[in-house]
């Protein structure tokens, strides 16, 4: 895919979400929703259940987007010489020409040292910020992959403000070989960016980086995770992540789930989070328009009589909306009712819920799957995969979105078995990191 088209299609995906909307602007209010899987359980019985608690990014008018901070860092080192260079600079250039003067932008690039090509500044002159990016991004020297993102979180809080889009996109083919080079060190950095309100993308090219330390980054600073086998689906990836990036409709959320007496928190699944005693905080740094993301808790509810109904968990939910500027609450108190009947428990079952918690369970077993091939046991991590699957199509569930869902979470992991049969043991571990991320994140795929 060339620029023009990409650049035509990001264009007719922003008219999409402008013309899409009434006459009458729409409430602009991420819609939060908190639901069992099991609403309804057996008298005496005390089995593991599944909280959801979703949020849906309102629509987002184009002509309204939040401005853009974005800082991009690029990967400079030897091993990027050639075509991945180039594909580097084409992808800087479609960023440049995707932004506006409202927007901030900065370039850094890095192999043994770290230069600041573009200093952060709004968005000017366009033809000689790409001359810029086109006549200093060259191969050479190692990969100081921490100092390069340590010097993007610089330039981009040079410009920090609440009501803006804080984002680095980060390129690199190779592994950490210059200063700090552990998962951990380098997932600080994350950290340190998701507290300044920064998201960091992570863009891993080729089959010789490192994706758990490249995953980490993202994780931590709830950004994306991209896996570009072929240096030639580069721009594209750029394009799908200019797209999350221009519709983020709200930031600084933070879910709080207080659990009622006798009621236990167990596990988070999928999202990173904190469970004290009986209070359970996940933070999320953004949402994006007409996107849903979730927070998964298995809990262990009290038991109750039939015909009885008892107090689960009060949620609550605060976030910056970037539309309005202004900061929003929503809270909900959550029963659970108990009977005697064992179909009335099957008739009202939350079907979507039940689907969620399943997939969120099967990555937790396809990061088995990662270690099973680390130890070499090819054969044993393809088994997981099947069994994720096959678990997933197997379950009793009748509502046809619901169940298209699980078949859909079960085709990707056929697929990714597929990788394993045919391509190399570092291919396939690549993208099974990057579902599983993107699983347990709720991230959209770059298709």
């Amino acid at each position: 895919m060339n620029l023009k088209h990409l650049f035509t299609s990001l264009a007719l995906g922003l008219l999409v979400m402008t013309t899409g909307a009434s006459a009458q602007e729409p409430v602009q209010k991420v819609a939060i929703k908190s639901e069992l899987a099991s609403p309804v359980v057996l008298e005496n019985a005390q089995d593991k259940n599944y909280l959801k608690v979703s949020l849906v990014g309102f629509p987002l008018n184009a002509s309204k987007r939040s401005p853009i901070n974005l800082a991009l860092v690029i990967d400079r080192s030897g091993s990027m010489g050639g075509d991945r260079i180039e594909q580097a600079k084409d992808a800087a250039v479609m960023a440049v020409n995707t932004l506006s003067s409202q927007d901030t932008l900065s370039v850094v690039i890095y192999d043994d040292v770290v230069d600041v090509i573009v200093p952060p500044a709004k968005v000017g002159n366009k033809a000689a910020l790409i001359s810029q990016i086109r006549e200093c991004v060259t191969a050479r020297g190692g990969t100081a992959l921490f100092a390069g993102v340590s010097r993007g979180i610089n330039e981009a809080s040079q410009y920090l403000k609440k009501e803006q889009v804080n984002r680095i996109i980060l390129l690199s083919d190779g592994q950490a070989n210059v200063g700090p080079s552990t998962t951990g060190e380098l997932a600080e950095l994350g950290k340190i960016a998701a507290r300044k309100g920064i998201a960091i993308t992570t863009m891993g090219i080729g089959d010789g980086y490192n994706e758990d330390l490249m995953a980490a980054i993202a994780q931590y600073s709830d950004g994306n995770h991209v896996f570009v086998q072929n240096t030639s689906d580069l721009e594209k990836a750029f394009a799908h992540e200019f797209g999350d990036v221009m519709s983020v409709v709200a930031q600084d959320v933070v879910v709080e789930i207080k659990m009622a007496d006798n009621v236990k928190p167990l596990r988070l699944l999928g999202r990173e989070g904190e469970i004290r005693g009986d209070t359970v905080t996940v933070k999320l740094n953004q949402l994006y328009a007409n996107q849903e993301k979730y927070v998964m808790l298995e809990v262990l509810p009290a038991k109750g009589s039939a015909a009885q109904s008892k107090p689960l968990a009060d949620v609550n939910v605060s976030y910056n909306n970037l539309a309005t500027k202004q900061k929003d609450r929503w809270g909900e108190k959550l029963a659970m009712r108990y009977t005697a009947s064992v179909s009335e428990v099957q008739k009202e079952q939350v079907d979507d819920v039940i689907v969620d918690s399943a997939i969120q369970k099967s990555a937790i077993e396809n990061e088995r799957a990662l270690e099973l091939i680390d130890e070499g046991k090819m054969d044993e991590a393809k088994a997981v995969l099947r069994q994720s699957s096959d678990a997933l199509n197997a379950l009793p569930v009748s509502a046809p979105a619901a169940r298209m869902k699980a078949q859909a979470s079960a085709q990707e992991n056929l697929e990714v078995l597929g990788k394993m049969e045919t391509e190399s043991k570092e291919v396939s571990r690549k993208s099974l990191k990057e579902q599983s991320y993107n699983t347990k994140n709720q991230k959209s795929k770059s298709n």
